[in-house]
């Protein structure tokens, strides 16, 4: 036992550590890593422990078999060879089991992996209201999954089965031949050798659990075995040339392992049989050589130290694979990379641990109290952590939750800073953050905080580059200049080629005579005391112009649309009226306001405060807590029913042996019928009654146990094939509603839940109630319906044993009591200590390329041990209660035997010899079969804790707002017009936190463009939140086309809805499921939205086209790649109403341009939500949110906000270095007289654009 938890330690510390070292995880999964560490694990520990008992059973056998001979004669063999020949037989069903079970494990990954996805991308999922399709795809393979489980459950309760009716069925088999062949057959010889029978069944008993337990961790063992034969990360040996270079890469081709092709979601390593294994284990071990996709080539980079290297690029050009030949994460093909000194990494989407900001910054170095300070000034920390509840002790949830994307990406960066390294590599840092951020962040950080350090800085901000040392330009894998800003500029290179064309488009716009002066002046800018200042404004001024169109800009020149509420009574004010005049015409009415109570909203604990004359109480909806207990109900009717036919079964097929052994006694009484025994005759009058085999009825007699024996075949039969099916069928409704009730949750739940623990529920938990509960179970009902029979076979001959038991009783129910709750705590306690190594080895294996960079290999090694030991120790508690209970009951059993030869002895003479061999037989059985008893017992409901944890998920958890409400869904074009209006909206991410939307009240009219600014943290993506309902809004309402969005079902709304998340979201599987995971479109049609934004020469530059492989989160496409697919994906669904949420943050500037150009062309029907940080990106927009704090600052078209120097949108117009008078003069002129008459006649009118 001790050997098996060490083996398991062993396991786990082992399989993470190979982990550590990998290259790269290539197509296993978070979902499939976690499985195995969890199940196979403990698989392989079981088996230790099982096999040593299975290895002692033939040792035992041979005496008993011998001593059965003697008794009896060589008929005696033949029941014996009866019960060893289970032995193959079990070793035949063990095979079949291990085939049924290795196909099963592979669907369990691939629902564990996809359950995993669906859990890290669970708001794109809900925003697009893919709920009921990716449940259909989760269902399929549970569907299989079941039809393997069924199976093998039914072959494992054969195997478990067999073993009790194997006693009976050799018995009758035995003394049927030796009295057919003329033999005769005492009382002494059959009871004696039915005892002998009794031990070999005890022997045998062991067989399954050590069958069962070699099978599944024969295959564990190979799942381990391909995880151990995977290719390291092998550390870089070599050193640069000279002292003073930092990084060296000399002539060097990396590429990526090449992804296998998936289908359907799955990758063939998943279909793979054992050739093909053992071939990839050859192949590992360089029998072969792997596929590799080139990906950079003949890169030729020296990197001096103390060198600011400025990297640009486009999307998918390899920015973000130089820094992964840097960190030895590539394949080098050929040439070589050199690198001396420690690396810092900033990866392009941050990686957050589930700890405080405090320990993220740290991460495991100590603490220095002026230095941290500098770090958190330097990154514009502070305004945030003053936000944060509890400064920088708030505790941030798994993946950075209750952070916005700058502020991940900005604690990011303070950990790579206050690391203090050598080399500094920073993926785009300043893609996620607002322009006056991003300009601290360059200054404070990059300039200052990094002086001396070599920097390699990968950047789309082409304002930044001027002031970095050097820049290097690649394009297509290669390097296509490198050098100082002002030399590549004048050597007509790719880098002043791209330079060039801004300049000359800004020429064209300013003044057309000039441009020969203008391109003159990209070398020799007119302020020689600030050139990067020039340079950042006339890159900026470029692309701000080449957006501008009249529509864009002339938002103002429309003729002011007055609105009407919704629901008010005809009062209508200016779409540009302030909240505080909205409010002032709403509460003009006389009604009072009233608590309107949303019980179906995760909200419901805040209702809303809204005028009652302005919005109409929510229809009634059903209650979800009723159809809950109305559906258990039903299932308990039907369960109840279920239950009792399998009971029945299991008491008919024990009753059957019963009568089996009463029938052998019956017509050993008989002798040769002479003479018919009576009850009070002495034993030796009973036996001296003739042979058996001078019965006239011995025919009879022999029918009568054949058809008991026969009978006893069937029984079984049906008994296990209903039992395997009714505790798989409970199984799989255990899954399905698991999976509902956690994917109807609102997102405040996963937000709060690491998904750790929510995956522990459907691996380790799910795996209890699908594999071990069932067979625990069957074992329990076999062992307790034996035991009960036992006792009623002696209570029958000796009446007097019932004082006895009595006693007995009260003694075993007194140690299970105690035993029950001791091993159920413990259990209990060991799932609790499971979860926190598993939220660690999911947060390890998200952020493996962080963890290589900063060399913490060893102190996530250490804290993975620390957690597995504490596992280990209620672990290994819960075994050896087990032990300790199983001698109680020893004493308990050897009572019994005890007690029931004392009864033979008194009794003497006035029983029949027959009936006290029986009840002696039966008292053997019991000592051997109440150990068993009290263990399964105990185990069995120490396993119930799994099914506690998952009907606590299925029960406890809240829902969200129903999918669909009946008579309250709008019709299915809404919304036709796609317009939006915010009233007095107030939202807040879960109770007893402060609101992060306040009193925001705005009209967006029908496909206006809208662009979304302000401070990281002020709100912006929270507006997406809100209208999506992935939180309900605390206060006020949200109309889109004149419906309140709060009355209507979440699918009927989301489901019109698009967005184009701030981190993009992939699935494994193929390009085209990705892009159209319900096959909804054509072939024709998906490569038409590739090509509307610029990826389909990348996908068809793929050996697989639509076919290729995408990995687990996208990772063999870049980020911006990503961004762009999803960007394919919302050009797909074609919705009325459009949020771009930070979606263009990690794509180059040249491909921005033409992407909004495909934005404004695709979506120009549409109603579209921009948030950004670049300004030049939302200046194309009608109008411009400005959010400060929650609050919406400033509302109006880009020339209002610009023309007015006090607003917010100007000085950050202002900051990021484009010229405002030049927007206010082309607006100016481009304005049509009858703007001014539009003007005045709406004087009477309020508006203001400080909202």
């Amino acid at each position: 036992m001790r050997t098996g938890s060490r083996l398991q330690v062993a396991l786990t510390s082992m399989g993470y550590a190979k982990v550590l070292r990998l290259r790269s995880l290539k197509d296993k999964s978070v979902g499939q890593l976690v499985n195995m560490f969890v199940n196979d694990a403990f698989r392989v520990a079981m088996a230790c422990q099982q096999i040593q008992m299975a290895v002692l059973g033939p040792v035992v056998m041979i005496p008993v078999v011998g001593y059965c001979t003697y008794i009896m004669g060589p008929w005696a063999l033949l029941g014996c060879f009866i019960n060893v020949l289970f032995l193959p037989l079990q070793v035949l069903i063990g095979a079949h089991i291990g085939m049924l079970r290795r196909e099963c494990v592979k669907i369990v990954d691939s629902r564990v992996r996809m359950t995993s996805e669906l859990l890290n991308s669970v708001k794109l999922i809900k925003m697009y209201a893919w709920e009921k399709p990716f449940t259909k795809r989760i269902q399929d393979l549970r569907k299989r999954e079941a039809k393997l489980l069924q199976k093998a459950g039914f072959w494992q309760a054969m195997v478990v089965g067999i073993g009790p009716a194997l006693m009976t069925v050799s018995s009758i088999v035995t003394f049927t031949a030796h009295v057919m062949t003329g033999n005769d057959l005492t009382p002494e010889q059959a009871f004696t050798v039915l005892a002998c029978f009794t031990i070999l069944r005890s022997i045998l008993m062991i067989t399954p659990f050590a069958v069962r337990s070699l099978s599944e961790a024969i295959i564990a063992t190979r799942r381990m075995k391909d995880l151990m034969i995977m290719e390291e990360r092998k550390a870089l040996t070599t050193t640069p040339s000279k002292a003073n270079i930092a990084v060296e890469i000399r002539g060097a081709t990396l590429g990526w392992d090449a992804q296998e092709k998936a289908e359907g979601g799955t990758s063939k390593e998943e279909n793979r049989d054992t050739k093909d294994i053992e071939e990839a284990v050859g192949r590992a071990q360089g029998e072969g050589t792997p596929v590799v996709v080139e990906k950079l080539f003949d890169i030729n980079l020296t990197l001096f130290k103390g060198t600011l290297l400025g990297v640009c690029g486009s999307v998918g050009a390899g920015k973000s694979s130089v820094i992964s030949a840097i960190l030895n994460d590539m394949r080098l093909i050929k040439g070589g990379v050199a690198v001396e000194g420690e690396i810092a990494y900033v990866a392009q989407q941050a990686w957050i641990l589930n700890a405080t900001v405090k320990d993220n910054i740290l991460f495991g170095e100590d603490f220095n109290s002026i230095k941290y300070d500098q770090v958190i000034e330097a990154c514009c920390l502070k305004p945030d952590l003053e936000q944060l509840p509890g400064g920088d002790l708030t505790e941030i949830g798994e993946r950075g939750v209750n952070l916005s994307g700058g502020q991940k990406q900005r604690v990011s960066l303070a950990r790579a800073l206050y690391a203090d390294k050598d080399i500094y590599l920073l993926d785009d840092p300043l893609s996620a953050v607002d322009a006056h951020v991003g300009e601290h962040i360059f200054r404070q950080y990059i300039k200052e905080g990094l002086r001396g350090k070599t920097v390699f800085f990968v950047t789309h901000q082409l304002q930044y580059l001027s002031d970095c040392d050097e820049v290097l330009l690649l394009k297509d894998g290669r390097i296509a200049a490198k050098g100082p800003h002002r030399r590549l500029m004048t050597m007509n290179a790719e880098y002043a080629e791209m330079i060039q064309n801004y300049l000359d488009d800004e020429g064209s716009t300013d003044n057309s005579d000039s441009s020969d002066d203008e391109a003159a002046t990209v070398t020799s800018p007119p302020s020689p005391i600030d050139p990067a200042l020039f340079l950042r404004r006339a890159l900026m001024n470029r692309a701000d112009r080449a957006r501008l169109s009249v529509r864009s800009l002339g938002g103002a020149r429309r003729p002011r649309v007055v609105a009407t509420a919704p629901s008010g009574g005809g009062r209508k004010f200016s779409i540009h009226a302030t909240p505080r005049l909205v409010r002032r015409l709403i509460h003009k009415k006389e009604e009072p306001a009233r608590q309107l109570s949303r019980t179906y909203s995760i909200r419901s604990n805040h209702p809303a405060t809204i005028a009652a004359a302005e919005l109409e109480p929510p229809p009634e909806l059903p209650d979800l807590d009723t159809d809950r207990q109305k559906e258990e109900e039903r299932a308990l009717e039907k369960g109840y029913f279920i239950t009792f036919l399998v009971l029945f079964q299991f008491l008919l097929n024990t009753a059957i042996s019963v009568f089996a052994n009463f029938w052998i006694s019956f017509w050993l009484e008989a002798g040769d019928g002479s003479q018919s025994p009576v009850n009070g005759t002495n034993s030796t009058q009973a036996t001296s009654s003739g042979s058996i085999a001078d019965n006239p009825n011995l025919n009879f007699y022999v029918i009568v146990l054949g058809a008991a024996a026969v009978a006893m075949i069937f029984s079984i039969v049906l008994k296990f094939w209903s039992f395997s099916k009714v505790t798989i069928a409970a199984a799989y409704r255990f899954h399905k509603q698991l999976f509902k009730s956690v994917f109807r949750s609102p997102t405040k739940f996963f937000d709060t839940t690491p998904s750790g623990r929510i995956l522990n529920r459907f691996s380790k938990d799910m795996d209890e109630v699908d594999a071990q509960l069932p067979f625990q179970i069957n074992l329990l009902s076999e062992q307790l319906w034996s035991v009960v029979a036992s006792f009623i076979s002696i209570a029958v001959v000796f009446p007097w044993l019932l004082v006895a038991i009595a006693p007995i009783s009260i003694l075993f129910y007194t140690a299970y009591y105690f035993f029950r709750s001791v091993v159920r705590d413990l259990k209990r306690f060991q799932n609790i200590t499971r979860t926190p190594w598993l939220c660690h080895m999911t947060e390890t294996l998200q952020g493996l390329t962080t963890i290589h960079a900063y060399n913490k290999e060893k102190a996530f090694m250490q804290k993975l041990n620390t957690l597995v030991d504490q596992y280990t120790h209620s672990f290994f508690m819960w075994m050896m209660s087990g032990r300790w209970v199983l001698q109680r009951v020893d004493l308990l059993g050897i009572s019994v035997n005890m007690t029931t030869a004392l009864l033979v002895v008194l009794f003497q003479g006035t029983i029949p010899a027959s009936q006290a061999g029986l009840a002696l037989t039966y008292a053997l059985q019991i000592a051997g079969v109440l150990q068993y008893l009290v263990r399964i017992a105990a185990e069995t409901e120490s396993a119930f804790t799994s099914v506690e944890r998952l009907r606590f998920y299925i029960k406890e958890l809240e829902w969200e707002a129903p999918e669909t409400i009946k008579d309250a869904d709008p019709s299915g074009t809404w919304p036709e017009d796609g317009s939006i209006q915010l009233l007095n909206l107030g939202m807040r991410y879960r109770e007893n936190l402060p609101l992060v939307l306040k009193s925001v009240t705005c009209y967006i009219r029908s496909c206006e463009k809208i662009g979304i600014v302000g401070r990281t943290g002020s709100g912006k993506s929270s507006l997406g939140v809100a209208i999506f309902r992935l939180v309900e809004a605390a206060e006020g309402s949200i109309f889109i086309d004149g419906v309140d969005i709060s009355k209507i079902g979440l699918h009927s709304l989301r489901s019109k809805l698009s967005i184009i998340p701030q981190d993009p979201v992939l699935f494994v599987g193929t390009v085209r499921y990705n892009l159209d995971p319900f096959d909804a479109h054509s072939d024709e049609e998906v490569w038409g939205a590739l090509e509307r934004v610029h990826m389909a020469d990348r996908i068809g530059y793929l050996d697989d086209k639509l076919e290729a492989a995408v990995v687990e989160n996208g990772e063999n496409f870049s980020v911006g790649e990503r961004q762009l697919m999803c960007m394919a994906r919302a050009l797909l669904r074609n919705s009325k109403i459009l949020i771009l949420d930070e979606a263009t943050a990690a794509i180059d500037s040249e491909t921005d341009n033409l992407i909004q150009t495909t934005i404004h062309e695709a979506f120009e029907d549409c109603t579209m939500l921009t948030i950004a940080h670049r300004l030049n990106t939302v200046m194309t927009s009608d109008r411009v949110m400005v959010m400060d704090d929650g609050q919406l600052s400033e509302f109006d078209t880009p020339r209002a906000l610009l023309s007015n120097k006090s607003s917010r949108f100007a000085a950050m117009v202002k900051a990021a270095g484009i010229d405002v008078t030049k927007y206010i003069a082309m607006e100016t002129e481009e304005l049509p007289q009858t703007y001014g008459d539009s003007e005045q006649k709406n004087n009477d009118e309020v508006e203001c654009t400080k909202l």
